[in-house]
């Protein structure tokens, strides 16, 4: 895969997917996103014509949709398709930009990275993560050493994990409620027990009361609103840049006892990392691995 460049990347904000291209793009975010309906936001389209359009790829590649299965791809995947969509990330990576993927804890990390295209936020399994990168969706995934440590070698055959650093994980509580809390320990509201199986088996060995939310609770704004409604937690990373998230709207608990864990990208091996793609994540490693050396 070619992974030559100019010696200025162009920011995302400029990059224009080739036409050629568009109807992959528009596959990835219905993956990326969940619905048509997403999508068709995302894309300034209406919903019938990514509809339409979604039928005719395929149609064409032979993709059969799946909306019950958790892993990749729920939207269908062929061997033609996989090679498509490195066409598209080989575009990506030569114009200086690329796609990684998160959870809403770990959002804020991916902030001010002027070379990241928008993706949609998702709670997912180490599993479907990796699967997005194996087959080209995304460039990488920036997820928490709690859930690699729930996935099988065979798992993750063919991607890198590269750890940033370790951070320590707290809770957090609306300050609504803050001096209305007993001096036991709130309920805690973690993601579905599917897609967060380490972050939840963490909090379950400090003796917590775990409380799943659904899958479709993926903004700070329906996480705040769980909190605002009820005295209930939520766990969050103290890494600076993920607390200041969050920092005007709620007060943070510490745990009963010290957590900490590795956070890291979940990267394709072979040269992107040590070419384009490793160019473009090297001064943003530094920056977050500082970061969590002192946090």
């Amino acid at each position: 895969m070619a992974t030559t460049a100019g010696p200025i990347p162009r920011p995302a904000h400029r990059y224009r997917v080739p036409e050629l291209l568009q109807d992959i793009r528009l596959l990835d975010l219905l993956e990326l996103s969940g619905t048509t309906v997403r999508a068709s936001q995302l894309l300034n389209l209406s919903q019938p014509t990514v509809s339409r359009r979604y039928r005719t790829l395929a149609q064409d590649f032979g993709l059969e949709r799946r909306p019950r299965q958790l892993q990749c791809c729920r939207y269908g995947a062929s061997e033609a398709m996989r090679w498509l969509r490195m066409g598209c990330r080989a575009h990506r990576l030569e114009a200086g930009v690329a796609r990684i993927g998160t959870d809403l804890f770990h959002q804020p990390l991916l902030a001010g990275m002027d070379w990241l295209l928008p993706v949609p936020t998702r709670f997912r399994t180490i599993q479907s993560w990796a699967d997005l990168v194996r087959e080209g969706v995304l460039d990488g995934a920036l997820v928490s050493g709690l859930e690699l440590q729930t996935a099988g070698t065979a798992e993750l055959g063919g991607l890198q994990w590269v750890e940033l650093g370790r951070t320590s994980l707290a809770l957090a509580m609306s300050q609504r409620h803050g001096d209305a809390c007993s001096p036991s320990m709130p309920p805690v509201l973690v993601p579905n027990r599917g897609v967060a199986p380490g972050l939840q088996r963490a909090l379950q060995s400090q003796g917590l009361d775990l409380q799943s939310v659904g899958l479709s609770c993926t903004t700070a704004e329906t996480w705040l609103d769980h909190l605002q409604a009820r005295p209930v937690a939520m766990p969050v990373f103290t890494w600076p840049a993920a607390m200041a998230s969050w920092s005007g709207a709620l007060n943070r608990l510490p745990l009963p006892r010290p957590l900490s864990c590795a956070v890291g990208l979940l990267l394709p091996e072979g040269p992107q990392l040590q070419g384009l793609l490793g160019r473009m994540l090297e001064p943003w490693m530094r920056q977050l691995a500082g970061a969590g050396a002192s946090s």
